[in-house]
């Protein structure tokens, strides 16, 4: 036995004793409608136990061959002894909440480094100084040239972590929800793993953008709250198309939803890992009203990008559903 800390959903301290040899998830099979649910317990995760997992997702599959031939170093097997990821957030102009941001994820043990994207171009950025929290050695303020929305998914220097918790300034995720995703994404880290699914029902060409519970399936993992391979972020930086970038930055939408598709592109399979909706609660100071994911058009407009990218990558997207939930 081993003793490993762990932190409950409020943020309190447990200590658990585990297994070396039967450390694992379970896996949930949820149909349709929600009615049936086949559990599949798995260990370590192994080439030919996949098929334990294309019972709920059929693209589960990643192609290591394609993988390790295409110039990104994103392994197809879990790590053993990685305990440290970076949280990156990026700042518009939320600028009375980025610091219970800050002060909410810095002092997590399992934090190496928060590096706060600073897109605002008429304000200064703060410094370790001036926002004054504890274990403020750990945050890395890096002053953007541009609000570019797609900026968020640039390989900054400061990144020293294979591990990146992308989050948005508006979500405060306990420790113990984020910890738990971040087991998660050790096992699958050639995927998205987060805790918001959405799905798109029907069929091509008449996608339609919604939640997950609409069909208790999901194709997508939104990047507000979710963990992914920093290589990920290089990937990001040299593979989305500069037309498609512009118009992401243009419209200030969409930017996860190109990063779902080059996850998918890149291992041939789903890459999606949906973990539950996170226990989140907003900082103190947080306003909503202008937020454009209330914009009436909104899922609108997302309902086009689906449509779009899937034209754009229709010879190298699987863009199938996943029933699977990570536990």
């Amino acid at each position: 036995m081993i003793g490993l800390l762990l932190y409950n959903r409020k943020g309190a301290p447990l200590v658990v004793g585990l297994s070396i040899v039967a450390i694992g998830l379970t896996l949930w099979h949820q149909s349709k409608y929600g009615s049936e649910k086949v559990k599949v317990q798995v260990t370590d995760f192994r080439p030919n136990d996949i098929e334990k997992y294309e019972k709920c997702d059929k693209a589960f599959r990643p192609d290591s061959v394609a993988m390790s031939q295409s110039g990104y170093n994103i392994p197809v097997i879990p790590y053993d002894a990685l305990d440290r990821f970076t949280v990156l957030t990026m700042v518009f102009n939320r600028l009375q909440s980025y610091r219970d941001v800050i002060q909410h994820y810095i002092c997590m043990p399992f934090v190496d480094r928060l590096v706060l994207l600073w897109a605002n171009q008429e304000v200064d950025p703060p410094t370790r100084e001036s926002v004054n929290v504890s274990c403020s050695e750990k945050l890395f303020v890096h002053r953007l040239k541009s609000a570019a929305l797609t900026r968020r998914f640039a390989n900054f220097p400061e990144i020293q972590t294979d591990a990146v918790f992308n989050v948005d300034d508006d979500k405060l995720i306990p420790a113990g929800d984020v910890q738990h995703a971040f087991e998660v994404w050790k096992k699958y880290p050639w995927g998205v793993v987060g805790y918001e699914g959405r799905c798109c029902t029907g069929t091509a060409p008449n996608w339609s953008y919604g939640p997950y519970h609409i069909s208790r399936t999901y194709r997508l993992i939104l990047t507000s709250a979710a963990f992914l391979h920093r290589e990920y972020l290089r990937l990001f930086d040299e593979k989305a198309p500069e037309e498609v970038r512009a118009d992401i930055d243009r419209n200030k939408n969409c930017e996860d939803i190109l990063m779902n598709f080059l996850v998918r592109e890149h291992c041939k399979c789903s890459g999606v890992f949906y973990v539950g909706s996170g226990h989140f609660r907003f900082p103190k100071h947080i306003q909503h009203s202008g937020d454009l994911s209330h914009k009436p058009d909104h899922n609108a407009h997302r309902t086009g990008c689906v449509k779009k990218f899937l034209n754009l990558y229709s010879k190298t997207v699987n863009f199938t559903a996943s029933k699977c939930f990570y536990v």
